[in-house]
């Protein structure tokens, strides 16, 4: 009933999830019940998303996110120790003196919510290891 009240006066949502296989399939749960109560319009922010896990094998990557969830992207944050560093000192990591990836990244989603064009930052991640799993159970046998 809570999340009923939530979504009550919503026309559109934003799922926030990490790339991690239990919460990126209740973000597909919540955007079932969004889509049941004619939320039609949802956006999706990959948070806390570690380049170099997703290298090796050992995280999803947003296109394997996104692959699922089938929602447009709106933007990716990197994992970053200065986000806990920043809440901790309830100081907002946006306006700190030293720019930090999450913080662009913060800023470049505000900004794409409100309409602006601003192109994702390149965090050099390359497909995943789930993308990589997918494409070989779809490859023909000995092709």
């Amino acid at each position: 009933m809570g999340f009923q009240n939530a979504i009550s006066a919503a026309s559109e949502a934003i799922i926030v999830t990490t790339p991690e296989i239990a919460a990126v399939r209740d973000a597909d749960r919540v955007i079932g019940l969004l889509e049941a109560n004619n939320i039609k319009k949802v956006g999706l922010i990959v948070n806390r998303l570690r380049p170099k896990m997703v290298e090796s094998d050992d995280m999803m990557s947003v296109e394997d996110v996104q692959e699922i969830l089938a929602i447009p992207l709106i933007g990716v944050v990197p994992d970053d120790e200065r986000v806990i560093i920043s809440t901790n000192r309830g100081e907002p990591l946006v306006i700190a003196g030293t720019p930090s990836l999450a913080g662009s990244a913060f800023e470049n989603i505000s900004r794409r919510i409100e309409g602006e064009k601003v192109p994702f930052m390149d965090l050099s991640v390359k497909r995943g290891f789930f993308t990589k799993i997918k494409n070989l159970l779809t490859k023909p046998i000995g092709g």
